[in-house]
């Protein structure tokens, strides 16, 4: 019997299930049954639930909130910790939240997320969020978009979490502006550039130890060095930040695409924060492929 909620989509070589009531996730994404992201195990999602997904929605704002403090419409609003021992609230409500599934057939599918403030410290105002997952012939593109039910404005930002499985002698190749130096809070506290911080050539990722945010990111990044080939993660311009999670220990890492730096609700909005308030009716959108490349 299938899983409640459970979406399996098919197009040529490549194979995807979705989890609609696991927070939307994406758990296995394969090309002739190759994993191209961590594929998720029955075990570790009893042990972690949505975060050994393979892939999950940031969604209305991504990575970190300095102590849940959420300054607003001219409010400060209290987020709650919702990823404890962690100080801060992270990644948002929608990883956390049920999808209904609109449509799924084939190759593509679709989730809504409606969310009303009925618990204001999850988040203050009301948002509907879409995902959109089409299967082609080089691989998954997901649509992701939130927009403003409220009526008042507020700071809104979007990402992805795709998660790779670090395979021996796997490397990271992308370009960027430059990044964010954390803070003991591990939180962005000045932007940095140099060698240490360059991605143009590709890097072993096993070398590598991250969880920081780079800014003008030229919305591609290329891991190669492993089955199934060289992967490749796309985004449209609004995901301008690209946030590198490499917990190597773990046996894995994390290539974000998303629209903001962590914490840019306190800070000026700016191309270089990515700090943006979306007005009442207003939709904000973005496009993130998860592609093999082809040979040669």
């Amino acid at each position: 019997m299938a899983e409640a909620g459970l979406i399996i989509l098919a197009h040529g070589p490549w194979s995807a299930q979705i989890s609609a009531p696991l927070g939307g996730s994406l758990l296995d994404l394969s090309h002739a049954g190759e994993p191209v992201l961590r594929r998720a195990t029955k075990e570790a999602l009893r042990t972690l639930g949505v975060r050994a997904s393979a892939c999950y929605p940031l969604v209305p704002y991504a990575n970190r909130i300095a102590g849940g403090r959420l300054p607003a419409a001219g409010r400060l609003y209290t987020l709650r910790a919702n990823f404890p021992p962690e100080p801060h609230a992270l990644h948002g409500v929608g990883w956390q939240r049920s999808w209904q599934i609109v449509r799924a057939a084939g190759s593509s599918a679709e989730l809504i997320l409606r969310y009303e403030p009925d618990t204001p410290a999850d988040w203050p105002f009301a948002f509907e969020a879409r995902q959109r997952f089409e299967l082609g012939e080089r691989g998954l593109t997901i649509a992701l978009s939130v927009s403003n039910r409220d009526a008042m404005a507020w700071p809104a930002g979007l990402g992805l979490h795709p998660n790779l499985a670090l395979r021996p002698g796997e490397t990271l190749q992308f370009d960027a502006a430059g990044a964010w130096c954390n803070g003991p809070d591990r939180l962005p506290a000045h932007p940095v550039c140099g060698a240490a911080w360059d991605f143009s050539k590709a890097r072993s990722v096993a070398a590598l130890d991250l969880d920081h945010d780079f800014h003008g990111w030229c919305g591609l990044a290329r891991v190669g060095g492993g089955p199934p080939g060289v992967i490749r993660i796309k985004a449209s311009e609004v995901f301008s930040v690209l946030r590198v999670f490499t917990p190597v220990a773990r046996g894995f890492f994390a290539l974000e695409p998303v629209t903001h730096i962590a914490d840019a609700v306190h800070r000026p909005p700016s191309a270089e924060t990515g700090h943006r308030l979306l007005e009442p009716g207003a939709t904000l959108a973005g496009t993130v492929a998860i592609e093999l490349e082809a040979p040669g």
